[in-house]
């Protein structure tokens, strides 16, 4: 039943809540009582105006992270964000990019590689140490960003592995051997793993990142302001990285090292002028908290995600046992 005017206000009520009107927009529920079915040519030009705008935005957020460092940081921080894509908005489009890129490229973002030359004669000798293998013949190789290799570890190799098993004596030996097979079928499974660790991790380790930036640019500064940064490193970081992906697609087969340079070149500019300080101190402080954020966040989270793997295939072996 339709909400009739309100005789003792003589004006009309919302028709969605019955609250008395005093304008346009009702002051209950935010109904637009002007709000009508329109001409195709009406709705057509608002389509096309509001995704200009959105356009808009994006090609200047993307000159901005292109050719001016710190800029969209900096309008964001001093009430002109609205120009900008949201820094928090342009992170998470950049994982998913990021995320999309390797499975296009068929990149892996970190592989361990044991391979041997075709004609080679594989002999497993477990060391006497009783916690390593010895495979004559085998190069290991820790891959990162680079194409991935099927298999990552040759077959032979546990071939080699198993017939020693069966032909150890030394129950310690036995299991040595047997341990260093279940390794390698969990060092072969790491990147896939380390693929869908990354973007859930990446919500926890960014902050960690802004806490590394606090000593270093400013302990009086917000923390959103370091957080704000973080994300635009990250994205950063992952625009570099999709570029060194799609090279690597295309056989040009560059190491993952070499987008540190242009790493470092974009986060000076960037600090130097969102952080108001000279290109030397802000230089030595990006290669302090680069190192820093590597090797105590970064590599130790990686250790964290393959060592929880080893450890949860090593428990589903001994309940099967």
């Amino acid at each position: 039943m339709a909400i009739e005017q309100d005789p003792s206000t003589g004006g009309s009520a919302c028709q969605a809540c019955g609250v008395d009107l005093a304008g346009r927009y009702c002051h209950g529920c935010g109904q637009d009582t002007e709000a009508r079915p329109r001409p195709l040519r009406e709705m057509v030009e608002e389509a096309l105006s509001e995704t200009t705008l959105i356009d808009s935005r994006l090609a200047r957020t993307v000159v901005a992270l292109m050719v001016a460092p710190g800029r969209l940081l900096v309008g964001y921080r001093d009430g002109a964000g609205g120009l900008y894509v949201s820094p928090i908005k342009i992170f998470v489009v950049m994982t998913a990019l990021f995320l999309a890129v390797l499975n296009f490229s068929d990149v892996a973002l970190y592989q361990f590689v044991r391979r041997a030359p075709p004609d080679a004669v594989l002999v497993a000798t477990p060391d006497p140490d009783g916690t390593t293998v010895h495979v004559s013949g085998v190069v290991d190789e820790d891959r990162w960003m680079m194409r991935r290799i099927e298999p990552a570890i040759d077959p032979r190799i546990a071939e080699a592995t198993r017939a020693a098993v069966a032909r150890a004596s030394d129950p310690v030996e036995r299991a040595n051997l047997e341990s260093d097979i279940l390794l390698d079928e969990e060092l072969a499974r790491g990147a896939d793993r380390m693929l869908h660790w990354l973007p859930n991790a990446l919500w926890l380790l960014m902050p960690l990142h802004a806490l590394l930036l606090a000593p270093l640019f400013g302990r009086r500064r917000l923390f959103m302001e370091h957080l704000v940064f973080a994300m635009w490193a990250h994205a950063t970081a992952f625009g570099l990285l999709m570029l060194l992906a799609l090279a690597n697609r295309f056989h040009v087969g560059p190491p993952a090292w070499v987008i540190a340079a242009p790493y470092l070149i974009y986060f000076v500019l960037a600090a130097r002028r969102y952080y108001d300080m000279s290109a030397v101190s802000a230089l030595w402080r990006g290669l302090v908290h680069t190192a820093l954020y590597v090797m105590l966040v970064l590599l130790p989270a990686a250790t964290v995600v393959m060592a929880a793997g080893l450890a949860w295939s090593g428990f589903q072996q001994g309940a099967a046992s």
